[in-house]
């Protein structure tokens, strides 16, 4: 199957597979799921057991290579290809669909008529998370020396600042 052909075919997580390897080099699924955790999961949540199934659908599309580790635990290690290149640069050319916002608190504010106690608590527990996810973002050590990183970064940066501040103002009127 040419990239041209499967690329379309593609999910979010086989572009995040691709997108990894071909930024960070070649890394086992373990890798991979620890870099999609620490870095895209912050904007992109999905079930990261899939980054232990999708690398292998990648092999056998031709998008990716695998080399089994000789001795030991016998780890395969993964890296991308020319197909998988071209596939992952054919995304990036298209056109990014619109923005969607799944989050939970917010669906439970929306139905919080039907018990407005929930709604301090609530507010407070958004707040230590926010601060939590804050203190993360603002580390000296993240982003490296990607300028797109430090701008996805700036990115999570800022709306977590609103989002603080949005959840701080719905704390303070439940009180």
């Amino acid at each position: 199957m040419k990239p041209s052909e499967s690329d379309h075919s593609l999910r979010p997580v086989s572009f995040i597979v691709l997108g990894m390897l071909a930024t960070a080099g070649p890394m086992t699924s373990y890798e991979l799921e620890h870099n999609a955790r620490i870095s895209v999961g912050f904007f992109w949540p999905f079930p990261h057991s899939q980054l232990y199934a999708e690398p292998r659908k990648l092999v056998e599309a031709g998008l990716v290579d695998v080399e089994s580790e000789e001795g030991g635990r016998r780890r395969r290690v993964y890296s991308i290809t020319e197909d998988g290149l071209r596939a992952l640069r054919g995304w990036l050319q298209r056109p990014a669909d619109a923005a969607q916002t799944r989050d939970p608190a917010l669906l439970q504010l929306f139905f919080a008529d039907a018990d407005p106690a929930i709604v301090g608590p609530l507010a407070r527990r958004k707040v230590a998370e926010l601060e939590s996810r804050l203190e993360f973002l603002e580390r000296d050590d993240l982003g490296g020396d990607r300028p797109h990183h430090r701008m996805v970064l700036a990115w999570g940066r800022a709306q977590t600042r609103s989002n603080l501040e949005f959840w701080r103002s719905i704390a303070e009127e439940a009180e």
